[in-house]
């Protein structure tokens, strides 16, 4: 029962995203309306459409501001932007719902065009998480294990490092070392297996270094357990501590901040893929933004929520498979 409340919660959470963002997306730029049309014209068309004039700019968003009268009524009536707010926003989830939501740019179906790229992000956003977990979890071991040593300290300031460089410099110098000046990797392209070494890189070398130092803490914290105590005094070596006692409950916290990094990888690796040309939802979602596509943002929006709603639900179906303990609140 305690399961099916949380899906209840998420589909909850869900609707409260759409409803923040169609304010944000479709009604705040009404409240500015006007501010980019030429007032003689939108005089005119006013008068001629006999529309307000938010209504009016918005259709003209949509349409161009070179566009004719006849086009901006079309879109008025399609649209429902002649009808209430409340009624917009029924007719904006019953879209979404039914895949009928359709870019301002091209007429593409939002959810189709989103999952189309998805495939692409996902396999980046795996690729990203295992080089993470290949990373993370043999340098979190060895420092906890050799905590303050010189092996701890020359982590921790490689650590301190990695985390400082932002994604989108560090994917350019990526690009043009390793790419251009070694070509040792491919500089991007394209959704392809040599296309994919640089762009995961970008995303695993500061998520390896988190990981690594998250761990390393959690373990710590768990090293000194009676648990741990016990298991050292009935004689097993501090490797099989380790991997087979204290590991497993220094995951549970890890598990957490994992799958929604998973999520947020999955909504869209917006800098990363920009820059690799990656074929993926970020790349979408840049594209969007720039033409002020807004059914495309409004649904790239949604799709985020959903993969952390998602996400939730998997981490504590994962605590039960870590940790049989654990149960549902």
């Amino acid at each position: 029962m305690n399961f099916f409340k949380r899906i209840l919660w998420g589909l909850f959470t869900l609707w409260g995203v759409s409803v923040i963002t169609f304010l944000l997306l479709f009604v705040a730029p009404r409240l500015g309306a006007g501010r980019s049309v030429d007032p003689d014209k939108q005089s005119d068309l006013k008068k001629e459409l006999k529309i307000d004039n938010a209504t009016l700019t918005m259709a003209m968003t949509i349409a161009g501001a070179r566009t004719n009268p006849e086009t901006i009524k079309n879109i008025i009536v399609d649209r429902g932007l002649d009808k209430p707010l409340v009624v917009q926003y029924s007719m904006f989830v019953r879209d979404a719902l039914t895949n009928n939501l359709k870019s301002y740019r091209n007429g593409d179906r939002v959810m189709s065009a989103l999952w189309r790229r998805f495939p692409a992000t996902l396999v980046l956003a795996v690729v990203a998480i295992l080089i993470y977990l290949a990373v993370a979890i043999p340098l979190g071991l060895q420092t906890a294990q050799k905590s303050g040593g010189w092996f701890d300290r020359s982590v921790l300031m490689l650590s301190l490092v990695a985390l400082s460089i932002p994604t989108f410099l560090l994917g350019r110098l990526l690009q043009q070392y390793v790419g251009y000046q070694w070509g040792l990797a491919s500089v991007g392209g394209g959704a392809s297996l040599p296309n994919i070494v640089l762009p995961a890189l970008t995303l695993g070398v500061g998520g390896a270094a988190y990981y690594a130092r998250l761990l390393h803490s959690n373990l710590r914290g768990v090293m000194k357990l009676d648990y741990i105590r016990a298991a050292r005094a009935r004689g097993l070596g501090e490797r099989q501590v380790l991997w087979k006692h204290a590991l497993k409950n220094a995951l549970i916290p890890l598990v957490t901040v994992l799958g929604l990094e998973f999520a947020s990888l999955l909504s869209g690796l917006i800098f990363t893929e920009k820059i690799f040309a990656w074929p993926g939802i970020g790349s979408l979602i840049v594209d969007s933004v720039l033409n002020l596509d807004t059914p495309m943002i409004m649904g790239a929006v949604l799709f985020s929520a959903l993969a952390v709603v998602v996400m939730s639900i998997l981490i504590d179906v994962a605590y039960r498979l870590i940790d049989p303990r654990v149960k549902f609140d």
